[in-house]
């Protein structure tokens, strides 16, 4: 059994290769004994030096799975709470447990005021993952205030271990570093309103871990709004982690009756470093959080026509370019920003989600039938959370934005957030967006974000619960996103936010893909692309080829260019006006080539071989069970090296494989491969190679 309880206060979860073992103590409080490799007897646990370890009165010394804020605790703490009379302590006695299924409930209960948490794991025995929420019931009749409820608390034993994450900002997502825990905490936080750029909502933490060696424990949060994440050492030799919605600004007023789910969180421990957590991660994914539709599908070939044309969008440029498109073998064909009424720049048009009848005459109609007749699909941008001051639908309702209405609202990028709080926003938004789906042949969507919130007031909400907003928004969104998805189940949705604003677990559930950054610059993609695959899976990852580097302001080769943009799912967003048929043509080529190592890419294992963070060659390999794709990139040449020793992962030691190396054809063993390697040749700047594996 994945679950199993022993004298009614030990509990153990374990997957096939995984065990969490929870303990309730002789104080009533439910505590974390162990989480790591499978250990099969529960009753292992009732021993001596754990009973005076979890009997402590000393709440700071036990790695506790519910601390909240109160009695002699020092530590961040998991909630907060405060009662109709100012009490602001949860002091609880566990009720009762129940196990349905693979899901065990632990009850806890407030010994005085009508609050019950409830403790929610769930096994994924096969996956090898646990998940983790909580849910608030107020069964009395006084409201009581949530001021922090985060979903998990994990504790882990011992000294010495590092965290591991991403920062950045717009144009540099996923900056991937790791540092030690040692005093302090260590906060993840987002405050935007949405996931944002500066960090992601899940937590790693590992001893001395690479890709193949060292433990890690770690977690990913399913949420799009504000999240935190809190690392905390604890003096008593064990490291707290906390994982949920951010508690700044934030507020829940429990009302007689209601209950309040938490977000979950999606935790597991690998003893192979970091890779084993990649593989773990993307299996679960696809089998748990991805719409059905999409999930086992491979994303098609896009061409985004932003770079082309920008704002200056017209039914017969946008012809023109789609007959370009299908020269070079692409399958879905995306009109950007500028199609919509009154859009002839980012000053005017959001909200008015209907077509422009001075950029297309006749509607989209045309368009879509010559886009079909090509041979391709059709997608289309839109931005639905916000709306500019220069619209008709902000002219009709004002008071449909947040604001405080005693202040100046601040604009962003021109526009203003629309109020998800309020349903008749909601009803909108399905509405105009059910209809331009509908009445048209679009396959795709490309959902953006590009401000982040401010002035989170609302004239739909009661003012004393303004800070309820930013949760409520969130839900908003789901909402919005989930009944277009019911609505249209096959129509393939991306996520984007200004780039990678909205890579997380929450938007995993309603879209198919992610735009990760609005830097396309291949060299700094790869980098990004290193650090996003530690979490999230490839499939979900666009990634372009363009010409725009305006960034840097460097020149890359076509090649190193294609391959890096190669290594996720492939759009092209060159400008193909400016693009001479020598360069069309070796473009066609590198589409051809991805077409037929694509499911490789988008289904196969990652290897992270090398990295440009430390190596002088970053090495990427995609591996199914009888083919791999090998991506070796070189930045620049040093010292006249020109050969590098690249050994494989994830081959079958007793069978050969044939490969092609500059013309030449090669047969070699799983086991030569894996273990001695093979020597590529790599010369200048910016050279590259692809390598294809084929099991004989």
């Amino acid at each position: 059994m994945s679950i199993s309880v022993y004298k009614e206060k030990f509990f153990l979860l374990s997957t096939e290769k995984t065990s969490y073992a929870l303990y309730i103590n002789n104080k009533q409080l439910l505590c974390n004994l162990y989480w790591g490799e499978r250990i099969d007897r529960i009753e292992d646990f009732d021993d001596t030096f754990l009973e005076e370890f979890a009997d402590s009165a000393n709440p700071q010394k036990i790695m506790e799975e519910c601390s909240s804020f109160g009695g002699m605790r020092f530590k961040e703490t998991s909630m907060k709470v405060t009662f109709s009379d100012e009490v602001r302590d949860f002091r609880y006695e566990v009720k009762d447990y129940s196990i349905e299924n693979d899901t065990l409930t632990i009850v806890l209960e407030d010994v005085h005021y009508s609050l019950r948490i409830y403790m929610k794991y769930r096994v994924f025995e096969e996956e090898n993952i646990i998940e983790k929420w909580r849910e608030a019931e107020n069964f009395g009749e006084e409201k009581i205030a949530l001021e922090r409820f985060y979903s998990a608390e994990y504790g882990i034993e011992g000294t010495g271990f590092e965290t591991l994450n991403f920062n950045g900002h717009w144009g540099s997502e996923f900056q991937q570093y790791s540092e030690p825990i040692e005093s302090g905490k260590k906060v993840y936080e987002s405050l935007y309103g949405l996931t944002a750029h500066n960090a992601s909502p899940f937590f790693a933490i590992h001893k001395n871990a690479n890709e193949s060696q060292g433990e890690v424990y770690y977690g990913v949060l399913q949420y799009s709004g504000n999240f935190k994440t809190v690392i905390e050492p604890v003096s008593y030799g064990y490291v707290n982690i906390l994982s949920g919605i951010s508690d700044s600004d934030f507020e829940w007023i429990l009302r007689p009756g209601e209950v309040f789910k938490a977000p979950s969180v999606f935790s597991g421990y690998s003893n192979n470093g970091f890779t084993d957590m990649t593989h773990t991660l993307s299996i679960f994914s696809r089998k748990h959080v991805m719409p059905s539709h999409w999930a086992n599908k491979p994303l098609p070939v896009l061409y985004n026509s932003w770079y082309s044309t920008f704002f200056d969008v017209h039914c017969d440029d946008q012809i023109k370019l789609a007959e370009k498109a299908s020269e070079i073998g692409v399958e879905l064909f995306v009109i950007d920003d500028g199609w919509f009424e009154g859009r002839i720049n980012d000053k005017a048009g959001l909200g008015d989600w209907y077509v422009d009848k001075n950029k297309f005459p006749d509607g989209l109609t045309p368009l879509i039938k010559r886009v079909n007749e090509l041979g391709m699909d059709f997608g289309i941008w839109i931005e639905p959370e916000m709306v500019n001051a220069n619209s008709n639908l902000y002219k009709s309702h004002p008071d449909w934005i947040y604001r405080y209405n005693s202040r100046e609202v601040l604009m962003g990028r021109n526009q203003y957030m629309l109020d998800l709080t309020n349903p008749e926003v909601i009803e909108y938004l399905i509405k105009s967006f059910d209809e331009l789906l509908s009445e048209n042949k679009i396959a795709y969507i490309k959902w953006d974000m590009n401000r982040y919130a401010s002035e989170i007031g609302s004239n739909f909400q009661d003012p004393k619960e303004f800070k309820s907003i930013w949760y409520k928004n969130t839900q908003g969104f789901y909402e919005v996103i989930k009944a277009l998805r019911e609505l249209h189940p096959t129509v393939e949705f991306e996520a984007c936010a200004s780039g990678g604003g909205r890579v997380d677990f929450g938007s995993m559930a309603y879209f198919d893909e992610y735009w990760p950054s609005d830097n396309t610059d291949p060299l700094d993609r790869l980098y990004m692309q290193e650090a996003y695959s530690l979490v999230y899976p490839i499939k979900y990852m666009r990634a372009w080829y363009t010409h725009d580097f305006g960034m840097n302001n460097r020149s890359i080769p076509l090649q190193f260019s294609m391959y890096s943009a190669m290594c996720g799912s492939l759009g092209i967003g060159t400008n193909l006006y400016n693009t001479d048929a020598e360069e069309l043509q070796l473009i066609k080529r590198y589409i051809e080539e991805y077409k037929y190592i694509r499911n490789i890419v988008q289904f196969g294992d990652l290897y992270r071989l090398k990295s440009f963070r430390h190596d002088e060659v970053h090495v990427v390999q995609y591996a199914t069970e009888n083919s791999s794709a090998l991506f070796i990139f070189l930045d620049h040449a040093r010292n006249g090296k020109k050969y590098y020793r690249i050994k494989l992962k994830g081959l079958d030691s007793l069978s050969n494989y044939h490969f092609e190396i500059n013309g030449t054809k090669y047969i070699k063993s799983g086991s030569f491969l894996m273990n001695k390697g093979i020597n590529i040749h790599l010369k200048g700047d910016y050279d590259s190679k692809l390598i294809h594996l084929n099991k004989m």
